[in-house]
């Protein structure tokens, strides 16, 4: 072992890192349907924001605005907060890190359900911190409760992914009335819901509510996240938050974004009619789909078919959905909700493998 990885802090050389969901190379024929992004491009305002400040001979020259201040403010209006009770991250990814360094020493716990984003555990294990997986259901038909008296931070995964259901606002705060330390709500896939958690900001003073714009806006590429929380909160995730941690494109870009209200609206009418048609295709072929309130579907094939087999061949056939090791999520693929072409592909390639 070379002196440089010997200088390796002893956790991160045993730990393993967060895997994401395929991508494949640009220019690659596939049918993407494996990291939840969304079937339409940004809206065109995006496109036509970023050049018009590309425009400007300044505009990468300089530093960005530091603490994102007009797109906290474009946010603030569509949240119902002020702007002081809004923070903007390099995808809501960073202001998990963010949350994290913020709040937790080395050695203190957090918690989260299983199955949900699985990058928590990742970014605890970096930090230091101890971490406690609990299950999502009271094993009688209901949801967990959990003693989070000596909990630092709490991550609850609204819609939860990968299984698609939300938590109700009474749940919420009955958590938030547990918890010793911080709820962080991370709703990445809130707009495609019934509800949302965001009322809650002002009523709570330990919660936190993350949203991403790499799911409904189709901001994969610029990476920009948004937190919302009491002002007091966010004061203190601001030391933490790098100087300019969004650069100017993404700050032009999420506020062209957020501001077309219309295109947002078609995007989720999009996604949820698509997402009734490829439940009702996939049921009728013997699966079944979790009710969901988000971009995907988590969808468990019929005996005898193997979950792992049927990723395997959509793959082969240019189709990418995601499977899932963990024993828990095996049985089942979480398939991105794409246009009615690549829907209609989906349940034809499946009619086809099953058939065999």
């Amino acid at each position: 072992m070379s002196r440089g990885v010997e200088a390796v802090r002893p956790g991160i050389r045993a730990m393993a890192g967060y895997v994401p969901g395929k991508q494949p190379a640009p220019g690659t024929r596939v049918i993407k349907l494996n990291t939840n992004e969304s079937p339409l491009p940004p809206s065109p305002r995006v496109a036509e924001a970023i050049g018009e400040r590309l425009a400007d001979p300044d505009a990468l020259r300089r530093y960005p605005v530091p603490d994102s201040s007009g797109l906290r403010r474009a946010a603030a209006e569509i949240f119902g907060c002020r702007p002081e009770n809004v923070i903007a991250g390099n995808g809501s990814d960073e202001l998990l890190r963010i949350i994290l360094d913020t709040f937790v020493d080395d050695g203190e716990e957090i918690a989260y359900f299983h199955p949900s984003y699985s990058l928590y555990p990742v970014l605890a294990e970096i930090r230091g911190a101890k971490s406690r997986a609990l299950p999502l259901f009271d094993g009688q038909g209901g949801l967990y409760l959990p003693d989070l008296a000596g909990v630092k931070l709490f991550f609850l995964t609204s819609p939860n992914a990968p299984l698609g259901f939300s938590f109700d606002n009474g749940y919420i705060r009955k958590l938030a009335a547990a918890c010793g330390g911080v709820v962080v709500v991370d709703e990445a896939y809130a707009d495609f819901a019934l509800g949302n958690a965001l009322e809650l900001v002002g009523e709570l003073d330990n919660l936190i509510v993350l949203r991403t714009l790499s799911k409904s806006y189709g901001l994969d590429g610029l990476r920009v996240g948004l937190g919302a929380a009491p002002a007091e909160i966010i004061a203190e995730l601001d030391k933490v938050r790098d100087s300019y941690n969004l650069d100017h494109l993404a700050q032009v870009g999420a506020v062209a974004a957020l501001e077309d209200r219309d295109y947002l609206r078609k995007t989720v009418a999009l996604v949820r009619t698509e997402r009734e048609f490829l439940t009702a295709g996939l049921e009728g072929l013997g699966f079944k789909v979790e009710p969901s309130q988000t971009n995907f579907v988590f969808a468990t094939p019929p005996a005898p078919a193997r979950a792992q087999e049927l990723y395997e061949k959509l793959a082969a056939r240019g189709i990418l959905v995601r499977w899932f090791a963990d024993p828990i999520l095996e049985q089942g693929l979480r398939i991105t909700i794409g246009n009615r072409p690549e829907m209609e592909a989906v349940l034809a390639a499946v009619k086809e493998i099953m058939d065999q």
